[in-house]
């Protein structure tokens, strides 16, 4: 049942970081304040996100899988935390709203781009053994 929600709630996740991005670009462009709240709210919903699938990943034993499962996708999964973190760091430390904006959407999309390779990975056929 885990393994479920996990597994469609990945798509759910990818879908409401490519939006918050798409928002922080918005938001650049129009000059608006910056608040972090909706774009670290996009982060923890991805910390969430793995955190489920490290739940399913020592529950289900997954480290005796083909390696792009037991190694690949959860070495990706926890850099797009990283990534996106120390970037939105960045973002939270920057005065000025414009670069705040866009640093928070370089963030967001430096996550999105690791979580599509991760679900690519997880979704791929095995293909090393």
């Amino acid at each position: 049942m885990l393994s479920v929600i996990h597994t469609w709630s990945a798509y759910l996740v990818f879908l409401f970081v490519l939006a918050t991005s798409v928002t922080a670009y918005s938001q650049a462009k129009y000059a608006r304040e910056f608040t972090p709240g909706r774009y670290v709210l996009a982060l923890v919903a991805l910390d969430v996100q793995v955190l489920i699938g490290f739940i399913v990943y020592a529950v289900g034993g997954f480290w005796d899988a083909n390696p792009e499962i037991a190694y690949f996708h959860p070495a990706l999964a926890l850099a797009a935390l990283a990534g996106g973190h120390l970037l939105m760091r960045g973002a939270k430390a920057t005065t000025n709203a414009v670069e705040a904006h866009r640093k928070a959407g370089k963030a967001l999309i430096v996550a999105i781009v690791l979580i599509t390779v991760a679900i690519g990975v997880a979704s791929a056929p095995p293909f090393l053994g």
